[in-house]
């Protein structure tokens, strides 16, 4: 696929999302009557095994800090202390924002494998899973799903203790993106709705993803809310008031007098924050919660995913 698209194989961490590549190039997905997709579903908090509990089931590579799974459309991320000897300095911050250093021990860190797969998780569908290392050779604890905010450079030393660029990532948990936190902050960002053409929407919902970096804290979250009001508001116009799953008209409208459809994330346990428009559709709140908590959710999501990209450009 990769070689006769040129787009780069992160983007194909899974069946889903190559069948998704195909249908847009106009190619008929046949689905597979036992055909299933398993989302990884880690609890907050909880404490488990790198090898056995995470790579074994879901892939990725067993060392390092970044490991991008090949099995599902997910990238492991691993902060331990140890690592503030070569520059690493992870932590949260009183907002939530997580500061997490890219992969690199000498010379300038660059974006490519994993640094790069961090700053594509949204355009390429996969899901950010952090977790921090409770010590060398015991379990891992289960610091949340996040989305990427941005990021920054800085100097320090690099394994030899040479000066060099370090790239830190700002990354906040998906709990904190949800609609209701989107509103709380749509008047604090500035971002004014509008009255816009469906390709004029898309365009900004595109460029904002492309901009990134350069923010820390309170910043790097309004930019996120900025970004991800506009994915959304494209996504609802997309949908013409109509749920992008049954195809059912909007239950109700919303106080504006616009239809009452909820934003739902393809890719992810649960929702909100920073996507793309490709792996976000416009549901009814009972398609909504059939997909995240009924009997053949899962089915229905992987043939939501399937409808998206028929809609949805490759570019």
């Amino acid at each position: 696929m990769s070689i006769a698209t040129g787009l780069p194989v992160s983007g194909f961490s899974d069946s889903v999302q190559t069948s998704a590549h195909l249908g847009r190039l106009g190619f008929n997905i046949v689905r597979l009557p036992n055909e299933r997709i398993s989302y990884p579903k880690f609890v907050l908090g909880q404490n488990y095994h790198r090898q056995n509990e995470i790579h074994d089931r879901f892939g990725g590579n067993r060392q390092g800090g970044i490991a991008t799974s090949g099995k599902v459309p997910a990238i492991f991320l691993f902060t331990e202390e140890s690592g503030e000897r070569y520059g690493y300095i992870d932590g949260r911050d009183e907002l939530g924002v997580f500061s997490y250093t890219g992969a690199g021990q000498v010379g300038d860190m660059e974006f490519k494998r994993g640094n790069l797969a961090i700053l594509e998780h949204a355009t390429n569908g996969q899901a950010l899973h952090l977790f921090k290392s409770l010590g060398k050779g015991k379990e891992k604890e289960y610091l949340g799903e996040h989305t990427y905010a941005g990021h920054t450079i800085r100097r320090g030393p690099d394994k030899n203790g040479s000066q060099r660029n370090v790239i830190v990532f700002q990354l906040v948990p998906v709990a904190l993106t949800d609609e209701e936190g989107l509103a709380s902050l749509e008047e604090e960002v500035g971002e004014v709705s509008e009255t816009i053409g469906l390709e004029e929407a898309r365009k900004r919902a595109l460029e904002a993803l492309q901009d990134g970096g350069n923010e820390v804290g309170k910043e790097a979250l309004r930019k996120l809310y900025r970004r991800s009001k506009r994915v959304r508001d494209y996504v609802l116009l997309r949908a013409e008031g109509i749920c992008e799953s049954c195809r059912k008209p909007a239950p109700f409208k919303r106080k504006d007098g616009s239809a009452y459809l909820e934003p739902h994330h393809t890719t992810r346990v649960s929702d909100g924050g920073l996507d793309h428009p490709r792996y976000v559709a416009a549901l009814c709140p009972a398609c909504h919660r059939h997909i995240h908590h009924g009997v053949g959710g899962d089915e229905k999501n992987i043939e939501l995913i399937s409808a998206i990209a028929a809609k949805e450009p490759a570019v």
